[in-house]
């Protein structure tokens, strides 16, 4: 999803950063393997941004019914020593 599209206080999870788009999609990729249940109906949102004059790239799922559902969801990944945290879109 085009991360402009998305409505301000939309519940997501950040699954990570990185510095080009191209290894946030393979990232993508990774997770959808190594939790194939919990990413079934997850939308893909690469987001570019900035921080101290770098420029990365932010990977999170769209797809949540509720700030709770983005929480169990990192709760989950968390709980597999993965790398989740929940966020509202800006």
């Amino acid at each position: 999803l085009d991360p402009t599209t998305i409505a301000v206080g939309t519940p997501m999870a950040q699954l990570g950063a990185f510095d080009t788009a191209d290894t946030a999609r393979a990232e993508w990729a990774n997770l959808q393997t190594r939790f194939t249940e919990l990413m079934a109906g997850k939308a893909l949102v690469v987001e570019p941004a900035k921080s101290g004059g770098r420029d990365f790239f932010r990977l999170r799922a769209h797809g949540f019914d509720s700030e709770d559902d983005s929480r169990r969801f990192c709760a989950a990944i968390l709980a597999e020593n993965g790398s989740c945290f929940p966020v509202d879109q800006r």
